[in-house]
């Protein structure tokens, strides 16, 4: 059976039920590419065991040919560890092939606070996020950033740390295990489409895992 394709289509976003959407990141109107999946709770369970002594985190550069040797030497040991360096890869190895690369650069932080609380772009081409516990990357559709925020009259406008304005109601936000490439300043020729986002708040005592990743 094949499986039916729900994808959404916005002006500079788009999401969908397969992998395949990720390729949608190349259009020059997208900024933000989602591929929504279903939570795993063997991963989720894995990364919660794991949390404390992922200490504070990983950060490397791998090739593809020793990325799955690697994250086992790195990863701590607990039920779920081969799920997790099996999940990785695949993800790794989407971004490579998309991209046309044999490494990336990986980082898994454990977080119990907003890494990047405030909205900014990154000065890259390209990204991979997806979270592995806690809630997601949040995110503004680029055609509900208002250019001159003082002429914005809405009481619920919010100016960013950039000079842009937003309403909070226009905040768009990742769900766990949600995968989605984020175009960033440095994609020639989309500047101006780099996806403006932040990490969510960590509620007190709580945890978030986030996976990110760099085609190099």
């Amino acid at each position: 059976m094949i499986e039916a394709i729900n994808v959404k289509y916005k002006k500079s976003w788009k999401a969908g039920n397969t992998a395949i959407n990720l390729s949608e990141i190349f259009s020059p109107k997208v900024s933000v590419a989602v591929w929504t999946r279903d939570e795993d709770p063997q991963l989720n369970r894995y990364f919660n065991d794991v949390f404390q002594q992922l200490g504070m985190g990983l950060r490397g550069v791998f090739s593809m040919d020793v990325l799955k040797q690697e994250l086992n030497k790195l990863l701590p040991e607990s039920d779920g560890k081969e799920v997790a360096i099996e999940d990785i890869y695949l993800l790794s190895d989407m971004l490579t092939c998309l991209f046309d690369c044999d490494s990336v650069g990986m980082r898994i932080a454990p977080l119990t606070s907003a890494m990047c609380p405030n909205f900014h772009v990154d000065n890259i081409p390209v990204r991979l996020v997806n979270t592995y516990l806690g809630d997601g990357t949040q995110w503004l559709p680029n055609e509900n950033i208002h250019a001159n925020p003082s002429n914005n009259t809405s009481a619920h406008s919010v100016k960013t740390p950039f000079g842009r304005g937003y309403n909070n109601s226009e905040i768009q936000q990742l769900k766990p295990f949600d995968v989605a490439l984020l175009k960033g300043q440095a994609w020639e020729g989309h500047e101006d489409m780099a996806a403006v986002h932040r990490s969510c708040k960590v509620e007190p005592n709580g945890k978030r895992v986030l996976l990110t990743l760099d085609p190099l």
